[in-house]
């Protein structure tokens, strides 16, 4: 619906930073299916949740953020249709949110 290019271009004329937290949800997901983790197992995802080896880094023309997992760029990874419905399952969850 149009929110995160909003935010996206209000934090770069303001020269902030932006964190999409939905990409949180999704890099979660993925993470889950790459350790075998359960997506109903709450427990097991706020364990993984709070270990996760993330970054966020502002692409060199500063147009856009890489999303860097356990060492692997995995921007364009967590944006298929599959771990978008695993991020909302994980989003669901008290533990995770």
């Amino acid at each position: 619906s149009g929110k995160g290019t909003v935010a996206g271009l209000l934090a770069k004329k303001l020269g902030w930073c932006l964190l999409d937290s939905g990409a949180l949800y999704r890099l979660l997901a993925f993470a889950a299916r790459n350790h075998g983790v359960d997506l109903t197992n709450e427990e097991a995802l706020k364990l993984l949740a709070a270990h996760l080896d993330v970054q966020f880094e502002t692409t060199a023309a500063g147009q856009g953020q890489r999303i860097i997992l356990e060492g692997e760029d995995v921007t364009q990874a967590i944006r298929n249709e599959q771990i978008g419905s695993g991020a909302s399952q994980v989003a669901s969850l008290p533990a995770v949110r």
